[in-house]
């Protein structure tokens, strides 16, 4: 160091907390040269496990978030959002109209709509698949605005529409590429039901015509939902006996807890109650657990990733013991040497941060770009949507209050591993250090 430049710089009174010459200083230490100890080399390893560790918790935080939402948005997008169901064995049409009517007039219900829901086989080209086939009405189709601005092929313009095989009907694109069909062919839907004939019972089945073909980004909708007009379902299933259920759009998909009492109430009828929470719990709870978790390893992996700044600051205080002796004989403070020291630490933890930051921050912003070109390098898809449920690339939502808690901790976490040292460093007897120099 430059002694004579310091010294004045100490004796003349120009020194001031966290001043020009502490941070000179320790700007000075950071650049040790190996003949030093490797000090430099050290802190620069450092700062890059600190911006990797930051990089990857905001990038797999983002991912985690997005993949969440998209499920929580197609789902409920492509589902219900609480579903009501007569306990009456065998509910008429008068009463489950009147049980309709009613809950439809719970403040914070959107609609209310009757609707079925089968789970059946069904055949064209000489293929078989299995399907979910829900009945509902065309204009509560159309209400679904995930499903009717994701339509392809055709238009649900006349769904539900045209006699015996002329009825149409719309699916998922999925289901659609697996059984060779477009707009316009034939679909064989079997019912559960069969009927007597001469030669036995034979099961109930019926072909419709291919109206609309959708896509909404979730696999399982895509790939095994038909939507058809509900009285044809309910013929077709139920022989045209109502079963009692009734589907609620609510205003706000988050009020289902706080609306079961109300709804209940409205009902003046015992009923039964599933929200589109119960229908996923075990996918709900499974993201919970998963996004918990991952932010406990990255928190561990941060805490791992501030060890080499630990080692770096130990061995700066180690081989600049001499340095810290002069310092204080020509008038540096304790509190001094600790922020010189605490300083060199919590740069390499602020510059590591802040460039782990940004970078993760442009590589979320830009994740399609950056999925396509792994992709095409590697030849190998990354987000099967078979496996992952979804379609669309990989999903990444940046929520800001998890991007600057996460540069928090990455700072709090350097600066706690520099404190020890520097405290060390400030508690250094000049004296016992330039006797044994």
């Amino acid at each position: 160091m430059n002694a004579p430049a310091d010294m004045k710089a100490f004796t003349g009174g120009q020194n001031k907390p966290f001043g020009a010459v502490e941070r000179m200083i320790a700007m000075r230490y950071l650049r040790a040269k190996k003949t030093q100890g490797g000090v430099g080399l050290i802190a620069a390893i450092s700062f890059i496990c600190i911006a990797l560790a930051i990089w990857a918790m905001i990038v797999i935080m983002s991912i985690m978030n997005g993949f969440r939402d998209d499920m929580i948005r197609l789902t409920i997008g492509s589902e219900g959002h609480m579903y009501v169901a007569s306990s009456s064995p065998q509910p008429t049409p008068e009463s489950v109209d009147a049980l309709e009517k009613r809950l439809a007039t719970v403040e914070g219900v959107q609609k209310s709509f009757q609707f079925t829901q089968d789970y059946t086989g069904v055949q064209a080209n000489g293929e078989f698949a299995l399907a979910q086939v829900i009945g509902i009405s065309p204009q509560n189709l159309q209400g679904y605005d995930l499903i009717a601005n994701s339509v392809i092929l055709g238009s649900l313009e006349f769904f539900g529409q045209g006699r015996a095989s002329e009825n149409q009907i719309a699916i998922g694109s999925g289901l659609a590429s697996q059984l060779g069909l477009t707009v316009g062919d034939r679909l064989l839907v079997f019912s559960p039901r069969t009927r007597q004939t001469i030669s036995g019972p034979v099961p109930v089945k019926k072909t419709y015509t291919i109206g609309a073909i959708f896509q909404v980004g979730l696999f399982q909708t895509d790939a095994s939902y038909i939507y058809m007009d509900f009285s044809q379902a309910t013929q077709l299933f139920k022989g045209g006996r109502v079963s009692g259920e009734i589907q609620l759009r609510l205003d706000d998909a988050d009020d289902i807890e706080k609306l079961r009492v109300p709804v209940s109430e409205a009902a003046r009828e015992p009923i039964f109650i599933q929200t589109w929470k119960d229908r996923n719990e075990t996918t709900a709870i499974a993201l919970r657990t998963e996004q918990i978790a991952m932010r406990f390893i990255f928190m561990v992996v941060v805490i791992i990733a501030a060890f080499p700044v630990l080692a770096s600051m130990i061995m700066l205080v180690k081989n600049k013991s001499k340095d810290i002796a002069i310092l204080r004989t020509i008038g540096a403070t304790q509190g001094g040497i600790l922020r010189i020291f605490f300083m060199s630490g919590a740069m390499i933890g602020i510059l590591g941060t802040l460039i782990g930051l940004v970078v993760g921050i442009l590589f979320c912003l830009n994740i399609g770009a950056i999925q396509w070109l792994i992709e095409t390098i590697f030849q190998t898809e990354l987000f099967p949507a078979d496996v992952y449920g979804m379609s669309g690339g990989i999903p990444a939502k940046l929520v800001w209050s998890e991007v600057f808690g996460v540069a928090f901790w990455g700072f709090l976490i350097s600066a706690a591993a520099t404190f020890f040292p520097a405290w060390t460093a400030s508690k250094i007897d000049p004296v016992d250090a330039l006797r044994y120099e």
